[in-house]
């Protein structure tokens, strides 16, 4: 089970720390990344996809990516500027795959910072957020055709296991902090 798994109780645990520190406004904001088209660059609008069946209800939670409409690294592009305006009160965490060294694939990071997108694939790019979660998805070649050969290669298991993972600790600490902060997710 999911909820008993060390992975699992890493990333509630460090997520609701990381929120805790940073949560000074009602509002969060999930930007979730990625495409469907590339297996291994999925991470972000499945993840996007199951926290708006879940948080939808949720007026103070917005989530933008999904598997309908993926916020790719061209969407990014055309509106990094209109989502640092629009939601410049709000917390934001950005979620992605992301290439790494072989030990960390399979891992999920909690970063206290926002992400540089597209690092992987050698785009030099400005942060965006205020927290990032990243899943490895694959080995970083430090070569921008390897790595994408690479995320293209990526296991679908692997991935939907990364997205249960990130996407049921999410709802968790979510309700956790509805709930006036009661411990939920033992």
């Amino acid at each position: 089970m999911i909820k008993n798994s060390v992975e699992y109780k890493r990333f509630v645990w460090e997520l609701n720390n990381i929120i805790s520190i940073n949560n000074k406004n009602n509002e969060i904001v999930f930007l979730c990344i990625g495409t469907t088209t590339i297996i291994g660059d999925s991470f972000g609008p499945n993840v996007g996809t199951l926290l708006k069946k879940f948080l939808n209800q949720n007026k103070n939670i917005k989530v933008i990516g999904d598997l309908k409409n993926a916020m790719t690294y061209n969407e990014i592009e055309n509106n990094i500027d209109y989502i640092k305006e629009k939601y410049s009160n709000s917390l934001i965490i950005v979620l992605d795959s992301a290439l790494s060294a072989r030990h960390n694939i399979g891992k999920i990071f909690v970063q206290n910072r926002g992400l540089k997108y597209a690092e992987s694939l050698r785009k030099q790019n400005d942060y965006i957020g205020n927290i990032s979660i990243k899943a490895v998805v694959g080995e970083n070649a430090n070569n921008n055709i390897e790595n994408f050969k690479t995320l293209k290669k990526v296991s679908i298991d692997q991935v939907k296991l990364m997205c249960n993972i990130v996407s049921k600790g999410i709802i968790d600490v979510m309700n956790k902090k509805e709930n006036n902060g009661k411990n939920i997710y033992k």
